[in-house]
């Protein structure tokens, strides 16, 4: 006869901070109209195939992750991690993203940390600048975006202090990556002419899982995104206690 039994808060709740502490996960978008992804039957590779070609209508991955203090108090027979947004937002270019499921992944060369600013430009303008994507690499990273913060009027590198907004995906650590003249002009942090800002990739996600599906959701219809638009996902993860046993 089967039977189910629970398992102990304490130990329910060790499994999830160990398996979710200092995780990084990716949120793809997939457009494959038509294609269910069976958890354990579809083959992961294959489903990824389907994903958006980055840089289509401005897509990219987006990443989040998890640390000890995301781990809720056992209730309701589970224990929940804290909700984690991604927002998926089209350029505003005559090109759509198309999609039609959204993979959670786990996560493969997102950088972690940033090492200090090695080459800024001559002079910059005091503020905050948000969510700025990286012009180029020395590798095959993706998605990489930052926020910047100027002071001292740009006098010197120490004055250029970079942070992750996104941590991309695809990095080494000590990738080098450029943020060009022309994007730093266009928002209004240099005068055009005034140099690159470069510095690099310190440390990266390094899990043995990456690339494997979490989990997918697939969306009622097909989804055109344009228009400066975004679709935004919610996550709510959580872990209940049961388990099956017979007697």
């Amino acid at each position: 006869m089967a039977i189910t039994a629970k398992i102990s808060s304490e130990e329910l709740t060790a499994q999830v901070t160990q398996r979710f502490d200092g995780a990084v996960l990716e949120a793809r978008l997939i457009n494959a109209p038509g294609v269910s992804y069976i958890p354990g039957t579809t083959d992961d590779a294959n489903f990824l195939s389907f994903e958006v070609v980055a840089g289509t209508g401005g897509y990219a991955r987006q990443v989040i992750s998890y640390d000890a203090g995301d781990v809720s108090v056992y209730s309701d027979d589970g224990v929940a991690l804290t909700q984690r947004a991604t927002v998926f937002t089209q350029d505003g270019s005559a090109t759509s993203i198309d999609f039609s499921h959204v993979a959670l992944v786990w996560g493969s060369g997102n950088a972690l940390t940033l090492g200090a600013v090695s080459s800024a430009p001559s002079a910059g303008v005091n503020g905050a600048y948000t969510n700025i994507p990286i012009s180029s690499t020395s590798g095959s990273g993706t998605g990489l975006a930052v926020n910047l913060t100027i002071s001292n009027a740009g006098a010197s590198t120490t004055d250029y202090a970079v942070t992750i907004q996104n941590a991309g995906s695809g990095y080494a650590a000590s990738d080098t990556v450029t943020i060009a003249d022309g994007t730093l002009a266009g928002l209004g942090a240099i005068t055009g002419g005034a140099g690159d800002l470069t510095f690099s990739v310190a440390t990266i996600s390094n899990q043995t899982n990456a690339n494997s599906i979490l989990g997918v959701a697939q969306t009622s219809s097909a989804v055109v995104l344009g228009g400066g638009n975004q679709a935004a996902f919610y996550w709510n993860l959580k872990q209940f206690g049961f388990y099956s046993t017979s007697a």
